[in-house]
């Protein structure tokens, strides 16, 4: 345990872990331009909070219907039906003060105010999650933050001291609410932020720097098809890099039999070796994780504008 005596950390997920705009669910029915205006019209943070206190979706659509009338049919059930685009991806670094907090021996739990009939898009996506001991959603629970009652329940379901645990949200209220059961809050705008603020509560130490170059291997065509596309989206061979949280890299000492590992099947005038030399704002923790050996893993997109490509060969 730290000096400190904490012993957990709860986090809100959306904006804190996972990013989430409403605005392309909508786009798919609706000009870019005319969202915004729409969902001031239908009040759309009031009607979602209300699926994200358990009404299900079907009562919620039906009640826009019939206020707004049939024309706006299609673009109010856009938002169910579109909601994998309303997820972002992951707020970069936060990953990275998840896994440090986990090797310092801490508890993560989440609590988020979430409707549970979308956020199962989010548990398939996003392997992030599966850091947490337990995800408490608003919706499966009928209440929702910054109600005392779900702090209560959170407290209560995972024999949590209040005194020895810590709440992270971006929403000043639901801080205030967590306060207000004797949790310590924290309220999120950045992880930087927030791992600074952990350093003076004594969960973390400084980060440890990476002053080494580190590598991560690619075959040919998924390197061309990312630089097409302007972004490269893997964390391994096959392997998302939502899907697993972080963009797995290696030390140059451990090229040889992770090459062996990932592509026996390819020549190495097929494989790309993507070096990156690490700056200090980098997400950067080295972890073991189920691996025999610790390896860097990158919190966060690969930057391949800071990106040195050469074939393997």
């Amino acid at each position: 345990m730290n000096a400190a005596g904490y012993d957990t950390v709860v986090f809100d997920l959306g904006a804190v872990v996972l990013g989430w705009d409403p605005v392309p669910a909508f786009a798919t029915v609706l000009p870019a331009a005319e969202v915004p205006p729409f969902l001031e019209q239908i009040g759309f943070s009031t009607w979602n909070h209300t699926q994200d206190a358990g009404r299900p979706f079907d009562d919620g659509e039906a009640e826009l219907i019939e206020k707004f009338g049939d024309q706006h049919a299609a673009a109010i059930r856009a938002y169910r039906s579109n909601f994998e685009l309303t997820l972002t991806g992951m707020i970069p670094g936060t990953g990275a003060v998840i896994a440090e907090l986990q090797r310092a021996g801490i508890r993560l739990v989440a609590l988020t105010n979430w409707s549970h009939e979308t956020f199962p898009h989010a548990q398939r996506r996003f392997g992030l999650l599966r850091r947490f001991s337990d995800i408490l959603v608003s919706g499966a629970e009928r209440m929702v933050k910054p109600d005392p009652a779900i702090f209560r329940l959170l407290i209560e379901r995972n024999g949590l001291d209040p005194a020895r645990a810590i709440f992270v949200d971006d929403v000043e209220r639901n801080v205030t609410g967590a306060e207000a059961v004797g949790l310590t809050g924290i309220q999120f705008t950045d992880a930087d932020a927030l791992r600074a603020r952990l350093v003076e509560l004594g969960l973390l130490g400084p980060r440890e720097p990476v002053t080494e170059p580190v590598f991560h291997l690619t075959d040919v065509e998924t390197w061309r098809a990312a630089m097409d596309a302007g972004g490269y989206l893997w964390s391994t061979r096959d392997v998302g890099y939502d899907l697993q949280g972080y963009v797995h890299l290696s030390f140059a000492g451990q090229l040889p039999a992770l090459r062996q590992r990932l592509y026996p099947d390819r020549a190495d005038a097929e494989l790309i070796l993507l070096e990156l030399r690490p700056e200090p704002a980098d997400p950067l923790v080295v972890e073991d994780l189920d691996a025999e050996e610790p390896y860097p893993h990158l919190y966060a997109p690969l930057p391949v504008d800071r990106v040195q490509a050469k074939p393997l060969s």
